[in-house]
């Protein structure tokens, strides 16, 4: 009797050898995923018609479909301090926890696309975080590869993003002011950044529903204008729109200016954008001889772990990164195996957290 001449079943390995193309992007077609190109889609399913894989073989359905996750950054990131690191510290044990593996891919030119190509390619998935620019999104949605902005967005809707409640925060936190008889409040800030953006909407939003009024020409001072236009310090500015100005944007530079030619004057409580920020602010106040919150009223975003630390202990809005970080990835994980075509944009939650850098008005 002769042996039975059974034939190999074909697998994702050969499919792999036969195009070039790793499991994982062929996984993604097979499941039709947004995040690859019709070039590709249509190299795979033509060596799946030829070794006759079967496409719905259950191991494809269920489960992670990626090993690694590759989180792009900038290089502001080796010059602030706080937001950032927390940032990727949660994202590691969030990853580790579902047995991802993590690296770390900074882009010193995030406007050459050639170099963002190179530099990106072969990855499994991306989370950008806090890097949203065109370029860097039109080379990574162009080569197929599923990303999620973290501290971002995709103005194209492209990419599905994840933020803290930015401006329900912002909110809060001025409400708090307007609640203790503040009414002169100043917002500072740098304005390139979406999520920089958020916050001043929420400021904003907050004084007009309050009564308090609103005028930006007053009181919003945006660091990098005031930088190049009241300063005249044109490559302070560029600094601070680069990400390269420290992790206060500048602040520590711009605040002595502003206090000495009265800009300041007359405001009893000063939101700033971030807690960075609003350390730089209450030391340049103190060296002005200012009293903090006798005279003028502070607050900041983020709750870094310094910002309880300060003297005052600094009001602030909390970031929760572990539910930052656990939206992100498990968004990733269900993007790069989706079977969807539309993206998403969620706001994780924050929480007003009061310390006694405000004092309550009479």
């Amino acid at each position: 009797m002769q042996p039975e001449n059974k034939t190999k079943k074909p697998t994702l390995a050969d499919i792999e050898a036969l195009t070039g193309i790793s499991k994982s992007t062929i996984s993604r077609v097979l499941n039709n995923s947004k995040f690859v190109t019709p070039e590709i889609t249509t190299k795979v399913m033509a060596a799946i018609e030829e070794t006759g894989y079967k496409k719905n073989t259950p191991k494809l359905q269920t489960g992670i479909t990626i090993s690694r996750i590759t989180l792009v950054v900038g290089d502001y990131v080796g010059l602030s301090t706080g937001f950032y690191s927390y940032l990727i510290s949660h994202i590691k044990e969030e990853a580790q926890r579902i047995h991802l593996n993590v690296e770390l891919l900074v882009l010193h030119d995030t406007l050459n696309a050639d170099a963002v190509a190179s530099q990106v390619a072969g990855q499994e998935a991306i989370l950008l975080l806090g890097l949203d620019t065109p370029t860097v999104l039109e080379v990574i949605q162009a080569q197929g590869i599923p990303a999620v902005i973290i501290n971002g967005a995709d103005l194209n809707m492209v990419s599905s993003c994840v933020s803290p409640d930015y401006t329900l925060g912002a909110m809060m936190a001025t409400r708090h002011l307007i609640e203790a008889g503040h009414r002169d409040i100043r917002f500072i800030t740098a304005g390139y950044r979406h999520s920089l953006f958020q916050r001043k909407a929420g400021f904003m939003r907050a004084m007009e529903l309050a009564g308090a009024g609103f005028d930006a020409s007053s009181q919003v001072l945006t660091l990098e204008d005031y930088a190049r236009n009241q300063m005249q310090n044109e490559a302070l500015a560029a600094e601070i729109e680069a990400d390269r100005a420290g992790g206060d944007f500048g602040a520590a530079q711009v605040i002595p200016h502003a206090l000495s030619h009265g800009v300041l004057a007359g405001a009893t409580a000063l939101f700033c954008v971030s807690d960075m920020v609003a350390i730089s602010v209450m030391d340049c106040l103190r060296q002005a001889g200012i009293a903090v919150p006798g005279s003028v009223s502070v607050v900041g975003f983020d709750d870094l772990a310094i910002s309880s630390l300060t003297t005052p202990p600094l009001t602030t809005v909390r970031t929760d990164f572990a539910a930052l970080t656990k939206s992100a990835v498990h968004l990733l994980v269900t993007e790069t195996g989706q079977q969807h075509d539309y993206s998403v944009r969620l706001n994780t939650q924050v929480h007003f957290v009061a310390r006694q850098s405000v004092q309550t008005l009479k």
